[in-house]
């Protein structure tokens, strides 16, 4: 895998699970610290021997563009977290991203869906819009700490069908009280907000909400509304089903074990404390 940071990534465990639980004992699975806009000259030196990668940010827009062939979702974002090595020499770029947020959440109960709201912005918030209006959402309450960094978000909801209520981070609880909810914020936004459910007794929860973060877990959104009720998915687990068919296109097998790649990942971390 290639991004930065990555040291504390569990796609190596994950991965690795996968091939000892599939009976593969020729593929290996590392990681490389490359930063962005160094994608491209890693293929050409240190990683001109690899046959797929997992990619994580910053470098998702630059996967998709180095590629001759992608997949439709990568097509319909402009981002991808895999990149598997054709015949020729050339890149075949695929999002992954959007299955794993909608598995998450199929995990948890949720199915055709007609609203929800996404906290935060990033290569994950554009995910997360392709996954809830593949789920049937056309309308989608959005909100970050920057609002302008939400302008590709919108863009990517309304080609899909989808209406767009964008809230001023000064008004971020109101996202809450969407029965469904995708938090893409990272750890400093997540403890705003956390906070403030907690210091606000009529703080509107989500029914259900998928948190990114996984390390250390329960993260501190996602620990906040569970005191108030709300079924948490982690991050973790979008990760699972993300890695579990980056492992089919990487391999060629039909199917891969996501759960046992979950329990292998939550294993490592309660290994680590």
């Amino acid at each position: 895998m290639v991004g930065t940071p990555i040291a504390h990534s569990m796609s190596p465990v994950m991965h690795r699970a996968a091939y000892e639980a599939l009976g593969i004992d020729d593929a290996v699975y590392g990681r490389a610290e490359v930063h962005e806009g160094e994608l491209e000259a890693f293929l050409a030196g240190p990683g001109n021997g690899l046959q797929g990668l997992s990619v994580t940010m910053p470098l998702k827009r630059e996967a998709f563009e180095l590629a001759v062939d992608a997949d439709d979702v990568s097509h319909g974002l402009g981002i991808s977290n895999t990149l598997i090595r054709r015949p020729d020499g050339s890149w075949r770029a695929e999002n992954h991203d959007v299955d794993g947020i909608a598995r998450s959440l199929h995990d948890h109960g949720v199915g055709w869906i007609d609203r929800a709201a996404i906290i935060g912005s990033g290569a994950t918030a554009l995910s997360a819009v392709a996954a809830l209006t593949g789920m049937g959402a056309r309308e989608i309450v959005l909100t970050a700490r920057s609002t302008e960094r939400l302008e590709p978000v919108v863009a990517a909801a309304e080609v899909r069908g989808a209406r767009c209520t964008v809230i001023d981070w000064t008004d971020r609880l109101t996202a809450l009280a969407e029965d469904v909810v995708v938090s893409a914020l990272a750890i400093e936004g997540a403890d705003d907000l956390a906070a403030e459910v907690r210091a606000t007794p009529a703080a509107p929860v989500p029914r259900v909400m998928l948190d990114v973060l996984y390390d250390p877990w329960p993260a501190p959104l996602a620990a906040a509304v569970q005191e108030r009720g709300t079924e948490v998915a982690s991050g973790l687990r979008m990760l699972a089903h993300q890695a579990a068919r980056q492992v089919e296109s990487m391999l060629g097998v039909p199917s891969a074990p996501a759960e046992l790649m979950l329990a292998a990942a939550r294993a490592h971390l309660a290994a680590r404390g």
